[in-house]
């Protein structure tokens, strides 16, 4: 399906603003592993060690202040999903905004207790976690499908850009030595990123989706023309008579089963697929240790001697935005169950290769080899599970219960992400695995590519009554990419084949 920006750019440029939301996080992961390496933060938060005559910090300091904000992230996206159903996607996105905001002050403002930073970074948790559910439920819901793809991958895309950002800053803040200002200062220009989203709120049209469930046709409507106000020959109907009749299915199959919406995500076979998918997929992205290099990358590479640890965290940003970018261009060409099972696979041998590695003495030439295949790993997430499983979580998650589902697949994200990055510090030095530590994660890794090869269809072009259609039929998703919809099946035979009509004729009348 051909990618058509001009007329969709308006619709991008709404993906866009609702994406803050992974600046916010992508910002956040990664400024918090610099400031770790940083001597001054260490002299205010650490204990001093007379061997060495310095301050370190506590593994259980590490550990603890590193993985609190994915509780507070965790208890974020249960929170979204109710403020979701009754005020919409921007009170969620206005929430998450004052809760980064008092977050990132409280931070500032700390003069070495740990509670206080503590706090600070629950509350800049419960922010993102808000943003991640509905960032992805917004973006799925407005994007055009021919962009659709695409824009939910630019989530990580944005995510990528705001870790390179943060890394090159505090790589720069660390040499204002010995003023706390060199981790300070990274912390309030976290600050700066919910401050554009409540200014893009003034932007940005509510989700109509949101209105259709709501039974407001009518605002509907306009929200769907300021939406599409790029592309001049536009016409609502047939995206609303799209969303009507989804949605209409939706409830006929939920009285049927007579669920409640929650219960029926376990109770409904077939809302409990949508829920297993979309949860399976944040869990598949994260379990694979990922997190390990963007949470304790700078201190990974000082325990293994290396000088030039700040350096290497930026190389290793640089390359995460160029693999995310080729993915989003290429994201409606490359076929994503054999990208996901190629880059997942590179991920696995990368893994064994850093633990054989270690499994001898370190030096400097080994240290280097480590990192240097840490790089592929880096490269092969980023290209493959990174965005691509945002993009499969919201696709899959169809239907009235989308917001519950992707509540609950956010949660899943952050409960695998906390687990991965509490325990890190553990393994790699009370438990004294070392970079050893990659023969674990290529074990976890083999289970996502266990639910990638099971469980993971082509959806790529397909709209989302037809994505619906899919789970309602039972479809298997090794043939979701070749099958056909009669018809009869389909239901919206007409307004698919208008609007395909209608895109002809455009390119028609263009050329």
């Amino acid at each position: 399906m051909e990618l058509n920006v001009r007329d969709n750019r308006w619709a991008i440029l709404c993906c866009a603003i609702s994406a803050i939301g992974a600046l916010c996080y992508g910002y956040d992961q990664t400024y918090y592993t610099g400031i770790q390496g940083m001597q001054t933060f260490k002299d205010a938060y650490g204990n001093y060690d007379p061997s060495t005559g310095t301050y370190s910090l506590a593994t259980s300091f590490t550990s603890l202040t590193t993985s609190i904000i994915y509780v507070g992230e965790l208890v974020g996206a249960l929170l979204a999903a109710p403020i979701n159903d009754r005020w919409g996607r921007k009170a969620v996105f206005f929430v998450a905004s004052i809760a980064i905001i008092g977050g990132g002050i409280a931070q500032v403002a700390d003069t070495g207790i740990e509670g206080v930073i503590v706090l600070g970074r629950i509350l800049v948790g419960l922010g993102i976690g808000n943003f991640t559910v509905t960032c992805l439920l917004y973006i799925g819901e407005i994007a055009p499908r021919q962009v659709r793809g695409p824009a939910l991958m630019m989530f990580q895309f944005l995510q990528s850009c705001s870790q390179l950002v943060a890394s090159g800053i505090t790589q720069g803040t660390d040499s204002i030595k010995p003023s706390s200002a060199s981790y300070r200062i990274p912390m309030g220009l976290l600050v700066l990123l919910p401050i554009l989203m409540l200014a893009g709120l003034l932007v940005i049209p509510e989700s109509p989706t949101w209105y259709i469930n709501k039974g407001r046709r009518t605002d509907a409507e306009t929200a769907l023309r300021k939406i599409n106000r790029s592309n001049k020959s536009y016409d609502p109907a047939n995206d609303i008579a799209v969303l009507e009749e989804a949605i209409q299915r939706q409830r006929e199959h939920e009285t049927l089963a007579g669920c409640s919406a929650w219960r029926a995500l376990i109770a409904d076979p077939i809302e409990r697929r949508k829920l297993f998918y979309s949860c399976g997929s944040m869990c598949a992205q994260q379990i694979n240790g990922i997190v390990f290099f963007y949470s304790y990358g700078v201190i990974f590479a000082q325990s293994l001697g290396l000088a030039q640890a700040f350096t290497i965290s930026l190389i290793t940003n640089i390359l995460q935005v160029v693999a995310v970018g080729a993915s989003v261009l290429l994201g409606n060409k490359v076929p994503r169950r054999t990208n996901l099972l190629v880059t997942t696979g590179m991920m696995f041998f990368a893994y064994i290769i850093i633990g054989i590695i270690a499994t001898h003495k370190v030096t400097t030439r080994p240290a280097i080899a480590i990192v240097t295949i840490s790089y592929i790993v880096i490269v092969a997430f980023n290209f493959g599970l990174g965005p691509l499983a945002y993009t499969w979580a919201s696709e899959v998650a169809v239907g009235p219960n989308r917001n519950k589902i992707m509540s609950c697949a956010i949660v899943s994200f952050f409960l695998a992400t906390w687990v991965i990055s509490f325990t890190a510090p553990y393994l790699y030095y009370d438990a004294k695995l070392g970079a050893m530590l990659g023969f674990v994660y290529a074990v976890t890794t083999i289970i996502s590519l266990l639910y990638i090869y099971f469980c993971v269809g082509e959806t790529t072009g397909r709209s989302i009554l037809e994505i619906s259609m899919f789970f309602q039929e039972g479809i298997p998703v090794r043939q979701w990419k070749d099958h056909v919809f009669s018809f009869s099946e389909e239901g919206l035979a007409a307004h698919d084949k208008a609007a395909d009509q209608r895109e002809l004729e455009e390119h028609v009348e263009k050329l």
